[in-house]
């Protein structure tokens, strides 16, 4: 069954062929998880085929994405018809429901997508989706609250761990890089300044004869633990 507000297969075939970097996401899954990431895609200039299988969900995101899909993404033959195995980019923001999550995953997979990123409830889901050979797992609520918890418990103002030993945080300059050049705090500290943003002015890439005043805003980056104790200094 497939309920859009325009003919989104033929579409998205054709627009897949042409396997470019704007190409269209598929998102297999619209709980607030897929339905947030459908809205930013939609904002940043990308298109989405929006695919769930409760037929309420998707009338009530007609309004809201241009191509909405009712179908059961667990069979493979309904994801080739969608055009999942011609498609670069697929999302399977399924969670809760972690049959429908595995069964959706390994059918992704075996098409050979080139990029699938996969929503993981918790440690053991997302152990086996990375065993199934999904490319990118996702644990918004843990990855959140890691992040969260970095904010509350230092100076840093914004903060992106890439792994677990390693992120990029926004931070005020602490007093003993004040009146030093970018060159010479990278020299000492034990993270290095990547972006800086004047007074007043926007964040651009720091230059080593960048001298740093209170008042500005640098972009560090470097193991997580050193960041979080070069912030509190």
């Amino acid at each position: 069954m497939a309920n859009s507000r325009s003919n989104p297969l033929s579409k998205f075939t054709t627009t897949f062929s042409r396997r470019q970097d704007t190409s269209p996401v598929i998102i297999l899954g619209m709980g607030r998880f897929g339905q947030a990431l459908g809205e930013e895609l939609v904002a940043g200039g990308i298109e989405v085929l929006c695919v769930d299988h409760r037929e309420k969900i998707v009338q009530e995101l007609s309004n809201t994405f241009d191509h909405v899909v009712c179908a059961d993404t667990t069979l493979p033959g309904v994801l080739e018809q969608l055009g999942v195995s011609e498609a670069e980019r697929v999302v399977i923001a399924i969670g809760s429901d972690i049959e429908a999550s595995l069964l959706t995953a390994s059918a992704v997979v075996d098409m050979g997508v080139p990029l699938i990123w996969a929503k993981a409830d918790n440690t053991a889901h997302a152990k086996i989706l990375g065993q199934i050979g999904v490319h990118h797992v996702i644990r918004p609520e843990a990855d959140t609250g890691r992040r969260v918890a970095h904010l509350i418990g230092g100076k840093v103002q914004d903060f992106l761990e890439f792994d677990r030993d390693y992120a990029v945080g926004k931070i005020t300059p602490p007093i003993a890089c004040l009146e030093r050049t970018v060159e010479e705090i990278n020299s000492f500290a034990p993270v290095t300044v990547v972006a800086v943003r004047k007074r007043g002015q926007r964040f651009r890439p720091a230059r080593d004869d960048d001298r740093i005043f209170a008042g500005d805003l640098l972009i560090v980056s470097g193991d997580v633990s050193q960041l979080e104790n070069f912030a509190s200094e």
